[in-house]
């Protein structure tokens, strides 16, 4: 169930998550195919198991498709207007929740290759994403709902 439209402090704190999805995705996912292949990811990941399964090419482009799925997911919950709050943002949730798996195939991929500093700030990318989640799907932490 949406919250009231009335809520007028809820719906730029929607658009602005819905808009920072957007930016974060397009560019990542779009960026990807536009540049293409990079060599440095066979010298990054080729020695570990990636590069063996599902091969270092497959990953960086699983990983492209899923940045592109979260802009067309974002995209969509901008087109539905879903932060005005007259329907519900079930296209902006679903961009919420994809985040988090693709914040922890990042992870991954920096655990894998000893990068700590760069885990840990896809654990903070992970953990914003989670706060999105809740107030997109509850609204605020301690409101009614």
């Amino acid at each position: 169930m949406p919250k009231p439209a009335s809520d007028w402090s809820r719906l730029p704190v929607l658009l602005a998550i819905n808009l920072h999805f957007l930016m974060v995705w397009g560019f990542a996912g779009l960026g990807k195919f536009a540049d293409g292949y990079p060599g440095w990811f066979d010298e990054v990941f080729g020695k570990t198991f990636l590069g063996r399964f599902p091969g270092t090419r497959a990953a960086y482009w699983g990983i492209a498709v899923l940045e592109v799925l979260g802009a067309i997911l974002s995209l969509g919950a901008l087109v539905r207007l879903e932060f005005l709050g007259r329907r519900s943002p079930d296209w902006l949730l679903a961009t919420a929740v994809l985040s988090l798996f693709v914040f922890i195939v990042l992870g991954f991929g920096k655990w894998l290759t000893r990068d700590f500093a760069g885990a840990f700030q896809l654990f903070l990318y992970f953990a914003a994403s989670l706060l999105a989640v809740r107030e997109v799907r509850d609204g605020s932490p301690g409101r009614a709902g």
